[in-house]
């Protein structure tokens, strides 16, 4: 499991280090040249998966370890099932197409197994429960990021059209498989409402959307005038960052160790 998170953090480490600092450059990590909002954009998913991926190395929490490895395996299952989709997009002379498709094969399969046949003992260590306004948050988030997922991957060019800022038919639809991997863990979270098994999820869903508020502050031209789907943009990503800032000094702070 550590060769594994090891694995996929080092690439999310690669991409998202090249698509936040240099994302003019990111067609270094990744097959495709998209602009510098994008690239950013990109990055801080990729970014917040090195979080969840650092934490799984370094979790002694059986729980801990099944939603980082289950939330992996479904980012990256998504993004090989975008990528077959559009295979016409790659110029397969390119070794970072090659990469590409090795890595998103061996990431989703190598995860799921871990995650299926990984068999925890039974916990004995405390219980420290979440508010329910907590578990309520984490629900209704859970929700919205399912039904923002399914929405860019069933209907990417009705969803380019929504966006704040124009994003083809292709990143609509990669982006699509980390909202379902949020999507699954807020829902995980929900259901396990024990605070000590929510600091892995929590600090990655955190590092997204603060990651997102800071790039779209940098590139604010790009939104042009702020009508009703930036200020959404702006006010749930905000809005999210305050909350699972809360959230992740909850679970810190108040569960055991």
């Amino acid at each position: 499991m550590q060769v594994y998170f090891v694995a996929v953090g080092s690439f999310a480490l690669w991409v998202g280090v090249w698509g936040y600092l240099n994302p003019g450059q990111i067609a270094v990590a990744i097959p495709w040249q998209v602009p510098p909002l994008h690239a950013r954009f990109i990055a801080s998913m990729y970014l917040s998966g090195l979080v969840l991926m650092i934490g799984g190395f370094v979790t002694l929490r059986h729980r801990n370890v099944i939603i980082a490895l289950w939330m992996a395996a479904i980012w990256t299952g998504m993004l090989l099932v975008v990528s077959l989709l559009h295979l016409a997009e790659f110029d397969y002379s390119l070794n970072t197409v090659r990469f590409w498709f090795g890595a998103y094969i061996a990431f989703p399969v190598a995860g799921a197994a871990l995650a299926m046949f990984y068999r925890p003992p039974a916990s004995t260590l405390p219980l420290t429960e979440a508010p329910g306004w907590a578990v309520a948050w984490l629900t209704a988030q859970g929700i919205l990021c399912g039904l923002l997922a399914l929405a860019l991957f069933l209907a990417p060019a009705a969803m380019g059209a929504l966006w704040p800022w124009k994003i083809p038919a292709l990143l609509a639809q990669i982006y699509s498989g980390p909202f379902l991997s949020f999507a699954f863990g807020n829902l995980y979270l929900a259901r396990h409402p024990n605070l000590a098994d929510w600091r892995i999820a929590l600090a990655s869903m955190l590092a997204f959307s603060l990651l997102v508020v800071l790039a779209s502050l940098i590139h604010r031209s790009v939104f042009g005038t702020i009508g009703p789907a930036a200020t959404l943009w702006f006010g749930g990503f905000a809005l999210a960052s305050v909350v699972q800032t809360h959230l992740c000094l909850l679970a810190f702070r108040k569960a055991p160790p």
